[in-house]
């Protein structure tokens, strides 16, 4: 099957190649990295940082991956459709779960969390960025416009010399579920404490952060207490088991009257959207938030994007994986990251590089 699978990937490729060869005119550059890239498969790692990414096991809906740091704590779980990619040392893909149905998804990252500080609405974001310059090809304003008809609050500099795409955390998520905790957090950093880039300089990405602690392990494979459990609550969710939207507590003091109802999504992510808004909610660490994004329009097992255009994406990051962060935009603190990278299966080690 998974050789079968394998096939279909390369395929779909080449297919997708003559869609940017008509779209974008032949490129030798995109058609070589194609070729070469068409043997890869897709590795997901999961940190606090990028110094603490580790290989989880996609598809594993009913057992999270636990990330913790000075700053946040929290289940991560990410599916991916037809994943036959790389996994842990010992542990055979699962190419896809029952949570995907009749879904029109290709992928979903899901997160259980805790922030250990407050932070307002508006400096929690969830988004992209890169380390390294990467060549948009042309009409790629065509699938920003797309993405903004998505997401209106979405802001992006693609030609940076540190591309990025971020978005106010509450826009962007599909799903949100806030609940009450009573446990408190732990070995939370100071609240003014200073959070340095490389050398000491000023932290100008949070791809570039370290932190005095980082945990990032298979929420089942915690030895030590407190559990995950323990700071979370329990991971009720899994295959056919879905988040469902209950924003209530979002904004408790707008109980009364609030400006949007429990599970409406839509009028969720348009209220937030508004700038003015995103002041009116603070993070607390005495919730857990429970997030969802998911999508229809990008194959991480390819990295094609089909959104406004039909394109493979890969050539154009010149090797860089694309890296998703949820993040303090004051402070570019992460809060944790999920990494997306072609890999290629036969180079020794790949599931720890």
């Amino acid at each position: 099957m998974r050789i079968v699978l394998l096939s279909l990937i390369q395929d779909h490729r080449s297919r997708n190649l003559v869609k940017l060869d008509y779209l974008f005119g032949s490129s030798s550059t995109a058609k070589a990295a194609s070729a070469e890239d068409s043997a890869k498969v897709l590795r997901v790692r999961v940190g606090a940082t990028v110094k603490s990414l580790r290989t989880i096991n996609v598809n594993d809906d009913a057992n999270p991956h636990f990330v913790d740091s000075p700053f946040f704590s929290g289940n991560v779980v990410v599916r991916v459709k037809n994943f036959v990619g790389i996994t842990p040392k010992g542990t055979d893909p699962i190419e896809s779960s029952d949570y995907f149905g009749t879904k029109r998804r290709l992928f979903s990252i899901q997160v259980s969390g805790r922030f250990k500080h407050e932070y307002t609405g508006g400096d929690v974001v969830f988004g992209a960025e890169f380390l390294r310059k990467v060549s948009p090809p042309t009409g790629s304003w065509i699938a920003i416009k797309f993405a903004n008809l998505i997401d209106p609050a979405l802001e992006t500099d693609i030609y940076a010399d540190q591309p990025w795409l971020f978005s106010p955390c509450l826009a962007a998520m599909n799903i949100v579920n806030v609940q009450p905790i009573s446990t408190p957090v732990t070995k939370a950093a100071p609240n003014n404490v200073k959070i340095t880039g490389p050398n000491g300089g000023p932290l100008t990405s949070p791809l570039t952060a370290q932190f005095e602690y980082e945990t990032s392990v298979a929420a089942a494979d915690v030895k030590t207490n407190p559990k995950p459990s323990d700071v979370l609550g329990k991971w009720e969710w899994g295959g056919a088991t879905d988040l469902l939207e209950d924003n209530t507590l979002l904004l408790p003091d707008l109980r009364d009257e609030p400006p949007f109802p429990q599970d409406g999504i839509a009028e969720r992510r348009r209220w937030f959207a508004k700038p003015s808004n995103k002041e009116e909610i603070v993070f607390t660490p005495d919730h857990v938030y429970n997030m969802e994004i998911f999508a229809p329009f990008m194959d991480f097992n390819t990295f094609d994007l089909m959104l406004g255009i039909n394109i493979n994406v890969n050539p154009y990051l010149k090797d860089q994986p694309i890296r998703i962060i949820m993040k303090s935009k004051s402070k570019n603190i992460p809060f944790y990251i999920v990494e997306f990278a072609l890999v290629d299966p036969n180079e020794p080690n790949v599931e720890f590089d």
